[in-house]
């Protein structure tokens, strides 16, 4: 660790796809003195960039990728298996497989029918048949062992049934009596008939034997086994076969060998103990235990207000009526804390919500594991019909870990319980809407064992965790459950980004400057979602832009001029009320209404739809900054009441909840509790992860009051930009001219984090309550000084204004930070050899033709063969083509001799490919990175190439070269890699005039003078930018050919364009060309000559560390800055 320490505190901005991370130090008045790093980090979130049409995360597509190929492997081992076991049985298995033919099903439709005399001919169809029933075995359960596989197999299943009513309608009487799958088959083979489906078709409504008749005549091409072929039909057949033939005594042997497969789970050492009891695993969070001990926690931890100052525990009665309430509950939407206050009796206002591990919950818990189960179970079900006349909840938290949590303890007690036969024995449409509910995931920090005694404890004495630990376990006050460290990741891909690069900050920050003296973290709504729910979110808000700008524009037919987002809300709730006024009745307009808060609260009323409504500007005026209800006669009460339950939207299921609650708000006495400050922290999964690591590697083992902890928070929302404009800290640093926050400037995310190093808590209360003053001015156009508003209380006005102080200070050190450019904007690099997918999902047959045939140029480029392709080009020379020749033959470098009858396999494509067993896959979007080659032309001018090395070819290039280094082992020439480069670079290479001296990779950060650029480069779109934009810092987005990169601006971002340019594309204008090359800039990227930008003198690939510090020198195997021109000419041996 370094001796340098300082007193620093780090600030955290976490965005959509981009970290801000910030060191500032202090002095000890807590006046920033300087910048110690500063910078923005970007990363893909996890997505997986080879999935265009729907959003899946790397870790996604590598599993489905791990598990078809474990599949594949475990099959072909079980076909070699079976081979085995035939073998032993005496019989003669031919070598490889069978052909693709239907001989196979009139094979086993004979071995079913008849007893074989012949020995010989019972081998052939029993081998036959046999074989191809292993290949095309259809779909079990994959929970069911051999023994229930065997006994479902006693009945048809309900898909068979249908395969034979189908078969029978295409057949007539030709169908046997008592059939089997095979003979069924026989006769579509036979018949010519269509044996499955031949395009894509509804399998769910298929399979539904309901539904099956209807969907299937629609369908037109009807197949005979159109429904799902199941494994116990199969295993039928076997039996019949094994009876028929007189050989019952091989039947085990072939059961086993056919149909043995492997159970899904997840091995117990993958999983967590249980810190109170070492020899349990964590119980699933979707368990009965831990839905149970949530809630009892929860609400042994509420009180009731009954004073401004006093408070008091729930009485024994409401304890149990809230806990009734929130273990029964089953409605649509997650109950909240004013419900819980109405089941027992106590003003909305006067509940305070729980304070768990320093944090308030929001929201009130529930069991969401049986309320789910409800959902997808309707009352009449056969699944329903036991939930509820079994009163084990034991059985029945069983029963939802068979469905949610797949442990091998959990599968096993299942099955010694009976659970997988019920399951069995009911409908599969039931079957198939249980194994789809989405039950909660992740892992309580208790066994199920341990809660069970947790809540038994906590019901009986109705306590919270913190006494039933102590009283059962034993523990002290200070005992609490170890938190995941730093470096453990949590499972979900963008997360894990977000903490890879906060870990590494930090722990740079700590070696070199020591321990800081707080972290605030604050995060956007979608700065830690995984791809798919942020894209659910983001078009959702898309949606809501669009529903908005529809109604602006009403408003301006009506109007309106230059309508405000408080002009659009006022319109929706004037819409909800029919257009009257929710107090009086009095018929209202946008123009002539108002909004009011229905309840006020210090420092800003709630702005929540439920305490909102349109009224009309007399009774604005008359009710003011009163409770309603105080301010309205029993009469007007009522009228109001009725006039909420008499509105149209009270009928609708997505609106009833939100007017109940605003019921609830009319009937409320006084007047909101100022905000607390404890609310402000954020309660999600990504952030409670965060902060527990953070937590663990700074405080773990520190009391509470020990002055050397690290102060921790974790806030969601806007509290940074309100940061930023109540300190007036956008008008000191004017970042590209703007004087509010700028998002086309990616580096605003590591100004963010440099303003939450001023936060403390106390300043994001007053931060909280300035917003709330502001949107209820806003709203209510009642004035309230929130332009003025520094706090409730003397000692948070004082607090408020030193950080304003403060905030002033910072203000010029970003200011001059913006103006030295010392910001860095860092894309990380992916350098391991496994990056995503290495090939193309479409195969194509690969094409033959004997070495002695004509061949062009084109098709010895295609050559599959390394060395023949090395050996034919050779031949070539600089001939066009080769022609025909009986009598031509290869003698390779590996010793091999091709002559010229031989067959030569040559790709169908002139793309990169690759062959794989299957067929031919394109390679061209696994480029891993581009060796760069410098030479001297005869003038003595710099030329740059580049080499593109594809990621597909690595394994073989490591066994070719010997070497594990992907960055700097040899380049095979007869390579994909090799062949996909600029005939005039691959010839100096050969030549050896051309050295290789650097490698670039996507996301490298390229550094030049824009005025170098526009005198010496090319005239192309990257002039255009930089005439009218000069950006010097730029990414490397991909190598968009065999002589381009494609590039973006490395401080530009998306989130937001400049206002003209996001006005013409909002109202669909035509933008200037210069526009267009911005948006094409940060859209698309530019495809730029790899020459015209490698041979300007200005050009340097810069690679930095954690800090955001250029790192020049070597330091263990971490890449290194390079200036292009000095190095290729210092490989050359020139001096520069």
């Amino acid at each position: 660790m370094s001796t340098d320490m300082k007193n620093y505190r780090i600030g955290v901005d976490v965005g959509d796809r981009s970290v801000g991370l910030a060191a500032i130090e202090f002095d000890d008045a807590g006046f920033p003195i300087q910048k110690l790093a500063l910078v923005t980090f970007r990363h893909d979130g996890g997505l997986d960039p080879t999935e265009n049409k729907s959003p899946k995360s790397r870790k996604e597509t590598r599993g489905v990728a791990r598990r078809t190929m474990r599949m594949n492997r475990r099959r072909k081992q079980r076909l070699r298996d079976l081979d085995m076991v035939l073998e032993n049985l005496g019989y003669t298995v031919p070598e490889g497989p069978e052909p693709e033919t239907y001989e196979a099903w009139t094979s086993r439709a004979l071995l079913a029918s008849i007893k074989l005399a012949s020995a010989d001919e019972l081998n052939e169809h029993l081998v036959r048949a046999v074989r191809h029933m292993a290949r095309h075995r259809g779909w079990a359960n994959p929970w069911w062992s051999l023994d229930q596989l065997e006994k479902a197999s006693q009945e048809p299943s309900e898909t068979f049934e249908i395969i034979l009513a189908r078969a029978r309608e295409l057949f007539g009487e030709k169908v046997p009596a008592n059939p089997t799958l095979g003979m069924l088959g026989a006769l579509a083979a036979n018949n010519e008939v269509l044996m499955r489906p031949r395009r894509n078709y509804n399998a769910k409504e298929a399979n539904n034997p309901k539904k099956a008749g209807k969907y299937l005549a629609d369908y037109g091409t009807q197949p005979l086994m159109a429904a799902k072929v199941r494994q116990e039909d199969q295993l039928a057949e076997l039996r019949r076969i094994c009876e028929v033939q007189g050989i019952e005594d091989q039947y085990e042997a072939l059961r086993e060998a056919v149909f043995t497969h492997v159970r899904p789970y997840v091995p117990k050492d993958r999983v967590g103990k249980d810190p109170l009891n070492p020899s349990e695993i964590r119980a699933s969070r979707a368990s009965l235990e831990f839905q149970e001990f949530r809630i009892l926690d929860a609400v042994a931890n509420l009180r009731v207000r009954t004073d401004s100052r006093s408070k008091r525990e729930l009485s024994e009665s409401e304890y149990d009526t809230a806990v009734d309430f929130l273990m029964s509950y089953t409605g649509k939407e997650q109950p909240s804390w004013a419900d819980v206050a109405e089941e027992i009796g106590v003003p909305g206002n006067r509940l305070i919500a729980p304070v768990l591990e320093d944090v308030q919950q929001k929201t009130a818990p529930f069991d969401r594991s049986s309320a789910a189960f409800e959902k997808a179970m309707k009352a009449k079900t056969e699944a329903r019909k036991w939930w509820e006349s079994n009163d084990d909840d034991q059985l029945r938290s069983l029963f939802i870990m068979f469905l949610a949590d797949a442990t091998d303890d959990t599968a096993q007690a299942a099955i010694e319980a009976g659970l997988y036969e019920l399951f069995e024995s009911w409908p599969e449409e039931e079957r198939e809407a249980l194994s789809n509910i989405a039950f909660e995931a992740g892992r309580a920090g208790y066994s199920a064992t341990t809660l069970s005694k947790l809540s038994e404890y906590m019901h009986e004495h109705r306590v919270g965790l913190h006494e039933a630990r102590k009283a059962v376990f034993g523990v002290d006050d200070t005992w609490r459950p170890p938190l995941a460290k730093l470096e453990e990741q949590t499972g979900q891909p963008t997360v894990d980004r977000v903490l890879t690069i906060l870990r590494r900050f930090v722990l740079d920050c700590e070696r070199q400057w020591g321990r800081p003296q707080a972290i605030t973290v604050e995060h956007a709504r979608t700065g830690l979602m995984g791809p798919a729910q942020r894209q659910d979110i983001l078009r959702e808000q898309k949606k809501n832009r669009e529903e908005n700008e529809r109604i602006r524009n009403e408003l301006r037919e009506s109007g309106v001029e230059n309508p405000k987002r408080e002009d659009v809300r006022r319109h929706l709730v004037i819409q909800e009320q029919e257009c009257q006024c929710l107090y009086c009745g009095t018929m209202i307009t946008t123009t002539t209404s108002e909004l009011d808060h229905i309840v006020p609260r210090a420092g800003g009323g709630s702005s929540r739809r439920e305490n909102l409504a349109a009224v009309c500007r007399y009774c604005n005026a008359m009710k003011s900054n009163t409770p309603f209800y105080r301010w309205a006669s029993p009469e007007k009460l009522k009228e109001t009441i009725d006039r909420v339950r008499q509105l149209k939207a009270f009928k609708d299921p997505k609106k009833a909840k939100m007017l109940k609650n605003q019921i609830r708000r009319l009937k409320q006495t006084e007047a909101d509790d100022p905000i607390d400050e404890r609310s402000l922290a954020s309660t999600s999964y990504a952030a409670v992860a965060v902060r527990e690591r953070l937590e663990q590697h700074f405080n773990e083992g520190l009391a509470p009051d020990d002055k050397s902890r690290v102060v921790l928070d974790v806030y969601a929302g806007a509290v940074t930009r309100e940061s930023r404009r109540a300190g007036g800290i956008d008008e000191r640093i004017l970042l590209r001219g703007e004087r509010d926050k700028n998002r086309f400037d990616v580096r605003h995310h590591a100004i963010d984090a440099a303003v939450m190093t001023l936060l403390n808590r106390s300043v994001a209360l007053t931060l909280e309550q300035r917003h709330q003053l502001k949107r209820e001015f806003n709203e209510t156009k009642r004035e309230n000084g929130w332009r003025d508003f520094t706090g409730l209380a003397p000692a948070s006005q004082e607090k408020f204004l030193e950080w304003k102080k403060a905030a002033t200070v910072l203000g010029d050190l970003l200011a001059e930070a913006i103006e030295d450019d010392s910001i860095a904007v860092v894309s990380p690099l992916r350098l391991r050899p496994q990056n995503g997918a290495v090939h193309k999902d479409t195969i194509a047959a690969v094409k033959k033709q004997t070495l002695g045939s004509a061949w062009s140029a084109d098709a010895v480029k295609r050559i599959v063969d390394p060395e023949i392709y090395l050996a034919m080009k050779d031949a070539l020379g600089k001939l066009k083509e080769l022609p025909e020749d009986s009598a031509r033959s290869l003698e390779l470098s590996d010793g091999r001799y091709i002559e010229a009858d031989d067959e030569v396999l040559f790709f169908p494509k002139n793309a990169a490919s690759i062959l794989t067993p299957r067929g031919v896959a394109e390679i061209g979007e696994s480029i891993h990175h581009a060796r760069l080659y410098g030479w001297l032309t005869k003038r003595g001018e710099l030329k740059v190439g580049m080499l593109r090395v594809y990621g597909a070819e690595f394994p073989w290039l490591m066994r070719e070269s010997g070497s594990r280094n992907v960055l700097s082992m040899p380049i095979h020439p007869g390579s994909q890699s090799f062949r996909g480069m600029q005939d005039a670079v691959r010839k100096v290479i050969e030549s050896g005039e051309a050295v290789e001296f650097a490698w670039i990779t996507q996301n490298d950060e390229l550094e030049f003078d824009p005025d170098d650029y526009i005198a010496h480069g090319g005239k192309d779109e990257l002039r255009q930018f930089l005439e009218f934009m000069p950006e010097s810092r730029w990414r490397v987005d991909g190598f968009y050919d065999i002589g381009r990169l494609r590039i973006r601006p490395a401080l530009l971002s998306r989130e937001q364009f400049p206002l003209d340019i996001q006005r013409s594309l909002d109202e669909k204008k035509p933008l200037t060309t210069e526009q267009q090359v911005i948006v094409k800039s940060l859209e698309k990227g530019l495809a730029i000559s790899l020459g015209n930008l490698m041979g300007l003198e200005t050009m340097r690939v810069i690679r930095r560390n954690n800090l955001g510090f250029p790192r020049w020198r070597g330091n263990g195997n971490l890449p290194t800055s390079f200036e292009v021109r000095s190095s290729a000419l210092r490989a050359l041996g020139v001096e520069d």
